[in-house]
C-alpha cells in the first residue's frame, strides 16, 4: 500500500506554479491544500463530481498540467465520468485516485472485493491506466507521467486514514477556496477571459 502523503509531497515537489489541480473531498483535500497552498487548485469537490471537472479543466487550459487527485469512493459515484475522461482524451491530464478501499468511516468500497478501477478505465478506452502499490512504484511513474504528452490514470493502493497536517479551512471549504481558486486562475499566464471577452 501506498502511503498517500508520501506520494502528494513528491508530487508537490515535481509541479511548476501553473500546474492545476483538482481534489475529492477528505484527506485528499486537506493534505493537498498543506502542500500546495497556493496556485490554481480545487478543493474538496462533491462526490462524483471530481474527475469531470478535471477533464474541463484540462480542456479549458490545453497547454498547462492538469492533475485530478480523486477517491475510489468519489469515483464509484459516478464511474461515466471514466467514459467521458476516454473520449475526450486530454493529453495534458493526469488522473490519480487514491483507493483505500473505504467510505471513511462508513464501511468497505467495491475495489476491496472484485472491482478494479483501472481495468474499468481501460475498458472506458482509457490507454495508459495502471495501479500502484508501493511508493517506490509511484517515484518511479509520477515524473514520466507529468512529462508525458498523453492522459494518464493511475489507482494508487493506498493505507487508510489521513496525516494529521494543519491547514487554513479557508483553502478547501466553500466561498473562500472558490474565491482563492478563481483568483489565482485570473492570475494564470493561459487565462483567456479578457481578451475573449472584448470579441463578444
Amino acid at each position: 500500500m501506498v502511503k498517500r502523503f508520501d506520494c502528494l509531497t513528491l508530487l508537490a515537489s515535481l509541479l511548476d506554479e501553473h500546474a492545476l489541480t483538482v481534489t475529492s473531498r477528505g484527506g485528499n483535500a486537506r493534505e493537498w491544500a498543506h502542500l500546495r497552498p497556493e496556485g490554481a487548485n480545487f478543493h474538496s469537490l462533491n462526490m462524483g463530481t471530481c474527475m469531470s471537472f478535471a477533464v474541463g479543466l484540462a480542456l479549458a487550459f490545453p497547454k498547462r498540467k492538469v492533475i485530478a487527485i480523486d477517491s475510489d469512493g468519489s469515483l464509484l459515484l459516478d464511474t461515466s465520468s471514466l467514459v467521458t475522461l476516454a473520449d475526450v482524451n486530454p493529453p495534458n491530464l493526469l488522473a490519480l485516485v487514491f483507493d483505500n478501499q473505504s467510505y471513511a468511516n462508513m464501511g468497505a468500497t467495491a475495489t476491496a472485493r472484485s472491482t478494479d478501477l483501472a481495468k474499468m478505465a481501460q475498458g472506458a478506452g482509457v490507454k495508459t491506466a495502471a495501479t500502484i502499490t508501493t511508493n517506490e512504484d509511484f517515484a518511479a511513474v509520477i515524473k514520466p507521467a507529468l512529462e508525458a504528452s498523453e492522459l494518464n490514470f493511475l489507482v494508487l493502493k493506498s493505507e487508510s486514514g489521513r496525516a494529521q497536517v494543519k491547514v487554513d479551512s479557508r483553502l478547501i471549504h466553500g466561498r473562500p477556496m472558490l474565491e482563492h481558486f478563481i483568483t489565482a486562475l485570473l492570475r494564470h499566464p493561459d487565462y483567456r477571459g479578457k481578451s475573449m471577452a472584448g470579441k463578444d
